[in-house]
């Protein structure tokens, strides 16, 4: 019985483009997760402050489908976040059944710090490839996220 991961044959595995791209993404992943724990956010509540930042009035509803996020999975994110006081509910203007999702000066601040760190660590990992594989991974990446099969 093999001791460690190591030790198990993986080969017909890595033969999948798909598993490899997940061991990929579970290892940037967890890379950037380190480095977000910081400021106690996961990569979603970064991804969340992101999009509210950038536009700002946004709907729960409306985060959630920019995260391909249902909406009661949403709830305890936004919750989260409300919570820390960095994200506040504000009632919209133009339906007042509806809350608009704001950033705080708390909220600015950690999503500044934050963005510095992903930054750096988005450095880190183009230093890791050269020109021509950033380019390709780019395209590679744009190809793959738009594939439907």
């Amino acid at each position: 019985m093999p001791a460690s991961h190591s030790d198990i044959d993986q080969s017909r595995l890595a033969r999948f483009l798909g598993f490899r791209l997940t061991r990929a993404k579970v290892q940037v992943h967890r890379a950037l997760m380190s480095r977000l724990s910081a400021q106690e956010l996961s990569t979603t509540d970064f991804s969340a402050l992101v999009l509210i930042d950038s536009n700002p009035g946004l709907y729960q509803r409306q985060l959630g489908l920019a995260l391909e996020i249902s909406p009661p999975n949403v709830v305890p994110i936004i919750d989260r976040l409300v919570q820390r006081e960095v994200v506040v509910r504000l009632p919209s203007k133009d339906d007042r059944r509806m809350q608009e999702l704001h950033l705080t000066d708390a909220g600015r601040a950690l999503l500044k710090k934050a963005e510095a760190e992903v930054a750096r660590f988005e450095q880190l990992l183009e230093d890791s490839l050269t020109a021509t594989e950033q380019r390709y991974i780019n395209s590679a990446l744009k190809k793959l996220s738009a594939f439907e099969a």
